[in-house]
């Protein structure tokens, strides 16, 4: 993924870190817009607002049902792969980070034996 500013339809999308593991995007989003619906089939995508209001519509699998998040400054949400999901602003601008990762980093611990006291 090249850095650098690309503009969009509902705004400004920017490449801020690009690795095998982790992506992030720094995102300018206008008042009363929103992007495409459309589902990642192996990456998570994760929506931290850092001004304004963020509202992530997600189509969920398990139900019949499109779940709407709102979030505000210093809130995260994020929409598990294979989910369709979309984002829109309300009367405000919105300024957030995109975050894509995957489940390679997720619980990965075995353990022998337990923790506690250290005996003397």
């Amino acid at each position: 993924m090249m850095n650098g500013k690309i503009g969009k339809v509902w705004g400004v999308t920017e490449c801020v870190l690009a690795s095998p593991l982790i992506e992030i995007h720094r995102l300018k989003i206008k008042p009363r817009h929103q992007c495409s619906l459309h589902v990642h089939r192996r990456k998570f995508n994760a929506f931290l607002v850092t001004k304004g209001t963020l509202f992530i519509e997600t189509v969920k699998n398990d139900y019949p049902l499109t779940d709407v998040t709102e979030l505000k400054a210093g809130e995260i949400a994020t929409v598990k792969p294979g989910e369709h999901h979309r984002f829109r602003t309300g009367k405000q601008s919105c300024e957030c980070f995109e975050i894509y990762y995957t489940d390679i980093l997720g619980e990965d611990i075995e353990r022998k034996g337990h923790g506690g006291k250290v005996a003397a």
